[in-house]
């Protein structure tokens, strides 16, 4: 006969389980979520300009399939990187907020900082689970309470015939 109470060890390893499960779309999310805020910061002028010489140029772009292309900072030398430029050009770039890498990415064009907010879009596949599991493991009884609102109002429109 099974017993609906967990054992010490059961609770352990549901503590672990959740947490390390937590802790991976947390980071996840965060991740993701770096790009549109870096979308946001060159958008309201963030960064000071700078002027990047192309040593290797890309056509590809920060979502698709060709890698970054190559430039240096003129005043000091720095290698940053940045898409869709040509070798031997000289753009003006701004830097991101958020950096996240071995080498700097600079934008260039409103466009091509465009092509980063795509990122949304695994920010919020990551990010809703994890909103969810907080609920369900810090605030058990708002989301029971929630429910329970949920399914009276269910009821209600059942019986009233709005709800088929």
């Amino acid at each position: 006969m099974m017993s609906g109470a967990k054992t010490p060890n059961q609770r352990i390893l549901t503590i672990l389980f959740t947490g390390a499960l937590g802790l991976c779309l947390a980071s996840a999310t965060l991740f993701f979520a770096s790009q549109p805020i870096n979308v946001l910061a060159y958008w309201l002028g963030y960064g000071e300009p700078i002027q990047v010489e192309v040593t290797k140029g890309t056509p590809g772009s920060s979502i698709g399939r060709g890698g970054p292309g190559e430039g240096r900072v003129v005043p000091d030398g720095t290698q940053v990187w940045l898409y869709t430029v040509n070798t031997g050009e000289t753009v003006t770039a701004r830097p991101r907020l958020i950096n996240i890498g071995a080498r700097p990415h600079v934008y260039h064009s409103p466009l091509r900082a465009a092509e980063d907010l795509v990122l949304i879009i695994p920010t919020g596949l990551f990010g809703v689970p994890l909103v969810a599991l907080i609920l369900a493991t810090i605030a058990p009884d708002r989301v029971r309470a929630f429910t329970e609102r949920a399914k009276a109002r269910n009821e209600r429109r059942r019986r009233s015939g709005m709800h088929p």
